[in-house]
């Protein structure tokens, strides 16, 4: 087992933990190192991960210091801001907040500092904690300069706020840890949206942790676009919590990286809740996507839904894993749960565990999987009305994939991601929003 130590001074350029961590946050960094030299990274045995080979992470001398903010200028970014040009972009680089990258801001809707600031450490950690989670452990210990936005109360952000992020490994292999936090206020209402890009000569690895603290009769929207590229591997894990008559929408679309695993938590912690969950993987070569969910229904008369779909072709390996979670008094509970994937390729193969534990007896609930190839019904017909068995193939799948694109609420993001899906189709066809 290599512990934290072992991992950093096989690094580049190790700098001293000491000289890292802000001096609010040095014992909860502290705690983190000495919880992950405990319990080391997860590896087969451990049923959660069993599917993931583990090896080119703890095997790569990854710099977790990486110089941030210096090698990039705003030209070399702009393809990536796909939020519309009306959104607040923030800029990170190698998990570091690169203001002179990011779109200025000044909002009486919203507020953003700091994440080491005495607003956002009342917050930071009580979801995304470090026991038993050996990557929100690292992230805890490594994460430098993440922000804490706020929204205020009452107040609707009318710009979607684009988390921009950028792992630059074009020098050496670097690990990025990314840490943001969100809280959203009673009555409030926002649109996230977070994407991940890499830049690699040698391998990276982007550790992201993101919490979400949704308030009363809140609205929050938080939509994903993972689109590294062959050397990048990602940890992904998104924790909420919501209140009253809140609703938390997300949706996950992963197109690019060699790994990815994705770790969401949802809590209802009060009555009336409504979550929905929406994914969305096109997977090729030998990229493997792991998608892990957790809904806790802690409280009566609360909603969940949730969608997860995979395209999966070549050596793809796709892996679901989802719990709906319903405890003693969420009575009235209505949850539903689906996984659907599409094998393009005799080598594709998905795993899909999807659970149900239940401990209220008046409760609605459901869950599915199915898996298979495309029908090959739908395929002659287009092929006997004169369209290639390419294109047709990828009418078929943009006909699969589009209700979990269509959930997503920006149509620049959406225009931007029917585009990334024909290019990984193999299509010339213009998919439209």
């Amino acid at each position: 087992m290599n512990t934290l130590t072992e991992t950093v001074s096989e690094t580049k350029h190790h700098i001293p933990f000491e000289t890292i961590a802000s001096e609010k946050l040095t014992p909860v960094r502290k705690s983190a190192i000495d919880t992950f030299n405990n319990i080391g990274f997860p590896t087969s045995k451990d049923e959660d991960w069993k599917y993931l080979d583990l090896s080119p992470i703890k095997n790569t001398p990854f710099n977790h210091r990486a110089a941030a903010c210096t090698n990039l200028t705003a030209s070399e970014i702009e393809k990536y801001k796909i939020a519309g040009t009306d959104a607040v972009t923030l800029v990170f680089v190698n998990g570091v907040y690169c203001a002179e990258l990011s779109t200025p801001h000044k909002a009486d809707t919203f507020s953003i500092e700091f994440i080491e600031t005495d607003n956002a450490l009342q917050w930071f950690g009580k979801l995304a904690a470090t026991e038993h989670q050996p990557f929100i452990a690292l992230n805890t210990a490594f994460h430098h300069e993440g922000l804490f936005i706020h929204i205020k109360k009452g107040m609707e952000v009318k710009q979607t706020i684009h988390l921009l992020h950028l792992n630059d490994a074009r020098q050496e292999a670097v690990a990025a840890h990314p840490r943001n936090l969100v809280v959203a206020e009673n009555n409030s209402k926002v649109q996230i949206i977070a994407t991940y890009h890499s830049l690699n000569h040698f391998p990276s690895l982007t550790n992201s942790v993101i919490e979400f603290f949704v308030g009363e009769n809140a609205f929050v929207e938080y939509d994903v676009k993972q689109d590294e590229n062959e050397k990048a591997l990602q940890i992904n894990q998104v924790y909420a919590q919501q209140k009253r008559n809140s609703v938390f929408d997300i949706s996950t679309v992963t197109i690019g990286g060699k790994l990815v695993r994705n770790n969401l938590h949802i809590e209802l912690a009060e009555p009336g809740c409504t979550a929905h969950l929406n994914g969305l993987t096109v997977a090729g070569e030998n990229q493997t996507v792991d998608n892990h969910t957790l809904v806790d229904h802690a409280s009566p008369n609360c909603e969940s839904f949730q969608l997860y779909k995979n395209i999966l072709d070549d050596d793809a390996h796709g892996v679901f894993n989802g719990k709906i979670f319903v405890r003693q008094d969420a009575q009235k509970t209505n949850a539903f749960q689906s996984s659907k994937n599409v094998l393009l390729s005799d080598n594709a193969v998905m795993n899909a565990k999807p659970q149900l534990e239940i401990y209220a007896d008046d409760v609605k609930c459901s869950h599915g999987a199915t898996t298979g190839q495309l029908d090959e019904e739908a395929l002659f017909y287009f092929r006997s009305r004169g369209i290639g068995k390419k294109d047709a193939l990828a009418l078929l799948n943009y006909a699969f994939a589009g209700d979990v694109i269509e959930k997503i609420n920006n149509d620049a993001m959406k225009a931007d991601l029917l585009k990334q899906l024909a290019q990984k189709l193999r299509t010339d066809i213009e998919f439209e929003v």
